[in-house]
């Protein structure tokens, strides 16, 4: 399961629009929402990065975000590349993470 937050226009664009494009099968919940107990998760750790958790293993940034797409039943062929660019990923997220309100406005996301 993907936790992101959901009082964020951002990630919740980003998140739709990959639902899209990838459509996952693992579901994808705002932690606003979501049983964080229950997922073994953290307000504190959901608020700073999107977080994956499936069984017993657990990622956050843009390792959680690749677990989630690598769950998709579309552009499987585009998931074969993740593990190589996930250290770009891995650097750029924290970028994006802090930045996500101002992204939300220059884009002009809307909900």
């Amino acid at each position: 399961m993907l936790v992101y937050d959901g009082d964020c226009r951002f990630c919740v664009a980003a998140v739709s629009r990959l639902q899209r494009w990838f459509e996952p099968e693992a579901p994808s919940v705002a932690w606003q929402k979501a049983d964080l107990d229950a997922l073994g998760l953290t307000a504190e750790e959901s608020r700073a990065a999107v977080q994956w958790v499936r069984g017993d293993h657990r990622a956050s940034g843009a390792d959680a975000v690749s677990a989630w797409l690598r769950t998709g039943k579309r552009l499987k062929p585009i998931t074969v590349v993740f593990p190589a660019l996930l250290p770009l990923g891995r650097l750029l997220y924290p970028v994006v993470a802090r930045n996500r309100g101002r992204l939300s406005r220059v884009l002009r996301v809307r909900r």
